[in-house]
């Protein structure tokens, strides 16, 4: 195996939409992150789960982020600063008035008779890989300043030692090894409309989806499963065999 960096950032999403929360380390298995998308945002009229990549009215999911304490259920945050937990009976107004119209959470499989139970669009796989390199790549075709990986919703930001472009792409297929841990790239990441997606700090830029259409056929990233259950930590470092 070749070394290619180390892990410059780790990521959860415990409300599937939301923003997400930078950790330390994330615990990660066959069946995907400890904590990861075990609820949905929804719309509680239809049933249906949200979807800001093909919906602009549920954009603004992504100016509310979701974060897992250590026992509990999830915390929302709100650009003001406000916190809800999923069951503080003040959400509900409180997600209206954001979106405008009625907006609920709702958990993803079974597990907790409080909340409704929501089919989410996809089924996510367990780790989502993304590199700087393919980032940067990305900014050089398309012309842009510098990207913010946020856009791209990794589980794992690589930090590349060499900028080769979209590096990803001959990974799959293929084993990373991530700290002492052995990966498999089960396939590219085929983005969405998600990616143009305005986010705090990171205006709306349809250039990003179209620059990944263009120049990389629609993937950014990859997909990949764990052997086993495994712990992965900022600083890791990272091999492909390749």
């Amino acid at each position: 195996m070749r070394k290619i960096g180390r892990v410059r950032e780790v990521w959860r999403y415990p409300v599937s939409s939301l923003g997400g929360e930078a950790l330390a380390s994330i615990t990660v298995s066959p069946e995907g992150i400890e904590g990861d998308r075990r609820f949905a945002l929804f719309d509680p009229d239809t049933g249906l789960a949200a979807a800001p990549e093909k919906e602009t009215r549920w954009r603004p999911a992504l100016f509310i982020t979701a974060s897992q304490p250590p026992s509990g259920l999830p915390v929302l945050r709100f650009a003001d600063g406000a916190e809800h937990a999923l069951d503080d009976s003040a959400l509900p107004d409180r997600l209206a008035e954001h979106f405008g119209f009625p907006a609920a959470i709702g958990l993803v499989g079974s597990g907790d008779y409080r909340f409704p139970v929501v089919s989410n669009r996809y089924a996510p796989a367990p780790l989502h890989l993304v590199t700087t390199a393919s980032v940067s790549a990305l900014a050089a075709v398309t012309g842009l300043p510098s990207l913010d990986a946020r856009r791209f919703r990794p589980s794992v930001l690589i930090e590349t030692e060499d900028d080769e472009g979209f590096i990803e792409n001959d990974w799959v297929g293929h084993m990373v090894r991530i700290g002492e841990a052995d990966i498999r790239v089960t396939e590219a990441s085929r983005r969405c409309g998600m990616t143009l997606v305005a986010q705090p700090g990171m205006a709306e830029e349809p250039d990003v989806l179209r620059g990944i259409m263009r120049h990389n056929k629609r993937n950014l990233g990859v997909y990949a499963t764990p052997a086993a259950p495994v712990t992965l930590s900022v600083g890791d470092p990272v091999y492909a065999e390749i």
